[in-house]
């Protein structure tokens, strides 16, 4: 049975959690007024509520919780005159009660054997360690994965929009990723080019392009490339004379260049410069050139105008087409492509120009065609781009999307194994936590059986009438005559007098008030508030009982604590107060008690914590409050409470010692400007409620302990002042 209680941002009580860890049945915590013990005792009674959402209560069951506080007193006494009937079980019925106590025995087995179950399987430490192995990786596999948005979000943030809505965490992103099914194969898009798309088609300088500027090369090379004349020997009128001398000699195409240094009506030949050129020579030359050879001539020329001309335009072309985006993306391509075609190209016209000059030789053109058709398969697919780029700007969100389904496909594969390990390990571990949790509810439904058991024999004998035997015969155990409980209805308590038919509780002494209530809560926590309510363990808090009440109250009060709380009956009692007499008769009267002390105290932020404490540090309310100021020179205790405890010290010991210049004393000082506020404070008429300080921001702590240390030194107990505070 350990109980851990955090206690962090509520109150008095700051960042850094107070922290009250125990496993004993009974524990007792002193603070003086202000330190907190109310934030302590309204938490337990209210665990869930909203100013509590930063608290915690660890080692809990089902347990009930009671707390008799100032807020139980208010909600059931102050609020009503009518008080809720507590149902108690008497013993009329032997077999119902038979029953109760073998099925309450039964319920305290099934306990005991879950509790077995988690110290021999240490089941609950071992789900703890999974469970912290589990958020380790969990936390890494954020981390690791938190990179998507590290990545795309800064840099050149293309992709940023892939992110919207899971930017905010690493909770997020992770929960996203890990819910996305890993398809078969990894998509074929990459990253890079999901980046062009999405540039091109969702930035700023998206645009329409026209296909209609891309056109496949039309110019039929091939029919000039094929041209049976390329192949042929072109030779003059083979009739002639001179056709026999020009083809032994194979200089047909050197004369038919030397024509035309021929000059009409010379005889000087353009070769040696001699007067060989007869009419008749000249004649025969032309004749042998004759329309047949020049028409040839005239098509090999025509010929290679066209080729020259389509060649041209394509070459030109180039430059232009490289300003198509699209084109320009594969740049690389599509110059090998215009290359190995217009270095064809340029290679066949290079031909025909030399068979223009030389038309007896054969020339061998390449065809050009598989160049050409592969440009135009390249133009082809570009065109293509450019009707899906198009459709996808007019399509732009759809064309978002898709991007935005390939980017998590793709980043599903590349942390794949961050999220497969974490998933996988994550089963084992809900089907490790699964099994233990099926044996434990098992047990607990068994419970739940026998609470029924007795739910069902409770009812024979349950009755609200002992409480109210109970509580009045401790009124008058504890004198306190005048008032009683008397039933009202079938399930509801009226305070009386004796002398009246009904007290309200407002017009009762404080005194009466305290001793009442808490007889009241006695009974309550002995009994149900409910007939069906289910028989549960309980965990007992009262927080100072003894307010308003005479010392001799403070010792029945005390006693009945002991006698009812300290026992087996309950899983766990708290006890607080700010009165060290109280705490003396609980403690010391209980010196054998297996129990835990706690002291809860506030630093000079004001902020409250808790200490355990050893038996032989509790001391009398004089020592305690010294302590208070000891407590303030180590930064344990608040300003407000450091000037409240000199104003107590003052108080009793110079009450006690009768001193009579006291008065005087402190009328001296008061003559020192900077002592006034501290002679004001301590002479105020009530010298221990918390509630009359006014400012503490006029509260200097120097100047307080400055003079509160000179009124001892001039009244001559500065050894004193010396032995309490070191």
């Amino acid at each position: 049975m350990i109980t851990k209680i955090y206690i962090k941002n509520t109150a008095s009580y700051g960042e850094n959690p107070a922290v009250l860890e125990t496993q004993k049945k009974v524990n007792l915590i002193y603070g003086i007024n202000g330190a907190g013990k109310t934030v302590f005792s309204n938490f337990l009674a209210n665990k869930d509520g909203d100013g509590f959402s930063n608290c915690l209560i660890e080692g809990l069951n089902d347990e009930k919780i009671l707390v008799y506080n100032q807020n139980f007193i208010e909600e059931n006494f102050y609020q009503k005159d009518i008080q809720k009937g507590i149902f108690t079980l008497s013993s009329e019925n032997k077999e119902a009660e038979e029953k109760i106590e073998k099925t309450t025995k039964k319920i305290k087995e099934l306990n005991l054997e879950i509790n077995n179950e988690e110290k021999n399987t240490g089941f609950k430490f071992d789900l703890e360690e999974k469970q912290t192995k589990i958020n380790d990786l969990s936390e890494k596999s954020k981390e690791k994965t938190w990179e998507i948005k590290t990545k795309y979000s800064g840099g050149d943030r293309i992709l940023e929009f892939c992110l919207e809505g899971k930017k905010g965490s690493q909770d997020l992103l992770f929960d996203h990723i890990k819910k996305i099914q890993k398809t078969e194969e990894k998509t074929k898009k990459t990253i890079e080019e999901l980046k062009k798309e999405a540039e091109a088609t969702q930035g700023e300088n998206a645009k329409i392009y026209n296909e209609k500027e891309i056109e496949k090369i039309e110019f039929y090379f091939l029919g000039i490339e094929e041209n049976n004349i390329f192949s042929e020997m072109i030779v003059g009128n083979e009739n002639l004379q001179i056709a026999n001398l020009i083809k032994r000699l194979d200089n047909g195409d050197w004369i038919k260049q030397g024509i035309n240094y021929l000059k009409e009506d010379s005889d000087e030949c353009p070769f040696c410069q001699n007067k060989t050129i007869t009419k008749e020579l000249r004649q025969e030359i032309e004749d042998y050139f004759d329309e047949s050879y020049q028409k040839k001539i005239t098509d090999l020329k025509e010929l290679d105008s066209k080729y020259w001309n389509a060649w041209q335009e394509i070459k030109n072309n180039e430059s232009e087409l490289l300003k198509n985006d699209l084109i320009k993306n594969k740049e690389v391509e599509f110059k090998l492509l215009y290359k190995n075609f217009t270095g064809k190209l340029n290679s066949n016209w290079s031909k025909i120009n030399e068979k223009i000059k030389t038309p007896s030789k054969v020339a061998n053109l390449e065809s050009t065609i598989l160049e050409k058709e592969a440009l135009n398969v390249f133009f082809e697919k570009i065109i293509q781009e450019i009707k899906t780029h198009n459709l996808k700007i007019r399509n732009k969100e759809k064309t978002k999307n898709e991007i935005i389904e390939n980017f998590w496909k793709i980043m599903r594969w590349d942390y794949d194994q961050t999220i497969e390990n974490y998933n996988s390990q994550n089963k084992i571990f809900a089907q490790e936590k699964e099994k233990i949790e099926n044996k434990i509810s098992e047990l607990n439904l068994e419970i739940n059986k026998q609470k029924e058991i007795i739910k069902s024999a409770q009812k024979e004998i349950i009755n609200i009438d002992e409480a109210i035997n109970n509580i009045n015969s401790e009124l008058k155990f504890l004198g306190a005559e005048g008032f009683k409980i008397e039933k009202e209805g079938e399930d509801s308590y009226k305070i009386k007098r004796s002398n009246k038919n009904s007290a309200q509780f407002k017009t009762l002494s404080e005194g009466e008030k305290t001793i009442i209530s808490f007889l009241y809560f006695l009974e309550l926590c002995k009994g149900k508030e409910s007939k069906d309510e289910a028989i549960v363990e309980k965990i007992i808090v009262i927080d100072d009982p003894i307010s308003s009440l005479s010392h001799i109250y403070i010792f029945n009060i005390a006693h009945l604590i002991r006698k009812n709380f300290f026992t087996d009956e309950y899983k766990q009692v708290f006890v607080l107060t700010h009165s060290l007499y109280f705490f003396h008769e609980l403690l010391f009267r209980s010196k054998q008690l297996d129990k835990k002390i706690f002291r809860i105290t506030k630093d000079n932020s004001n902020k409250s914590d808790i200490f355990e404490m050893e038996q032989n540090e509790i001391q009398n309310d004089y020592q305690a409050y010294w302590q208070v100021l000891k407590d303030h020179n180590n930064g344990k205790s608040s300003n407000a409470l450091l000037a409240n405890s000199m104003r107590n010290i003052l108080e009793h010991f110079f009450g006690f010692i009768n001193n009579d210049t006291f008065q005087k004393i402190t009328e001296n000082i008061e003559r020192e400007e900077k002592y006034i506020f501290f002679i004001r404070y301590i002479n105020k008429e009530s010298h221990s409620d918390l509630n009359t300080i006014s400012d503490t921001k006029e509260i200097d702590p120097g100047i307080f302990k400055e003079a509160f240390k000179k009124i001892f030194k001039d009244s001559g107990y500065e050894a004193h002042y010396n032995q309490m505070i070191k």
